[in-house]
C-alpha cells in the first residue's frame, strides 16, 4: 500500500531547511533580533564602522575614532546648539548637498554620520594635505590657514592628533 504524500509536511520541512540554511549564512557583524515577528539587524559599534569607512576613504580609522570621542563623546544622538548632529557633529545645513549625494537622511545613524564626516575629511585632505590644518578647518577654526602657517595649531587639532596616536598604539600600529 502506497502512502499518500503529505504536501503540507513537505512544505514545512522545506521552510525549516531554508531557515536553517539562512541562519547559517548570517554574517558575523549582523546579529538578528526577532521582535514581534520582525527581523532587524543590530547596529555595529562605531569602531567597526570607522574601519570600514576609513578603508573606503583612505582615512586612518583611529583618526575617525579620536574625532568621535572629541566631538560627541561617542553619543550618536548628540546635537549641539548650532545644530551639529551625531557622533562626528555633522551640520545638516552645511552638508545638505553632501548628504543628498551620499543618500544620507539621518545623521543620528552612526554609519551615515561617519560616512558624511569622512567624505568631508577626505575632501579637506585633498585640498590642504596637512592633518592639523584639515582638523582645524573641520572644526570651523577662524583663520585656520593663517594660524596653521604660523604654526599655531588649535587645542582641538592637538588633542585629536594625540588621541589618534594613542589609539594607534593601542591597536598595535
Amino acid at each position: 500500500m502506497k502512502k499518500k504524500i503529505d504536501w503540507i509536511t513537505i512544505f514545512w520541512l522545506f521552510c525549516l531547511a531554508a531557515i536553517c540554511f539562512l541562519l547559517g549564512r548570517v554574517s558575523a557583524d549582523m546579529t538578528l533580533l526577532v521582535n514581534a515577528g520582525q527581523v532587524a539587524p543590530v547596529q555595529r559599534n562605531y569602531e567597526e564602522i570607522c574601519e570600514e569607512i576609513g578603508a573606503r576613504y583612505n582615512i586612518c580609522p583611529e583618526l575617525l575614532e579620536a574625532m568621535i570621542k572629541q566631538e560627541s563623546g561617542g553619543n550618536p544622538d548628540a546635537v549641539s546648539s548650532g545644530g551639529d548632529t551625531g557622533l562626528m557633529q555633522v551640520n545638516p545645513k552645511w552638508h545638505k548637498d553632501r548628504m543628498d549625494r551620499l543618500g544620507v537622511t539621518d545623521l543620528t545613524d552612526p554609519y551615515s554620520n561617519i560616512l558624511t564626516a569622512a567624505d568631508y575629511i577626505s575632501e579637506l585632505a585633498k585640498k590642504y594635505d596637512d592633518l592639523p590644518l584639515v582638523l582645524m578647518v573641520y572644526n570651523g577654526t577662524a583663520n585656520a590657514k593663517k594660524r596653521w602657517t604660523n604654526g599655531d595649531f588649535t587645542d582641538y587639532a592637538n588633542q585629536i592628533m594625540q588621541r589618534t596616536a594613542e589609539l594607534e598604539r593601542k591597536h598595535g600600529k
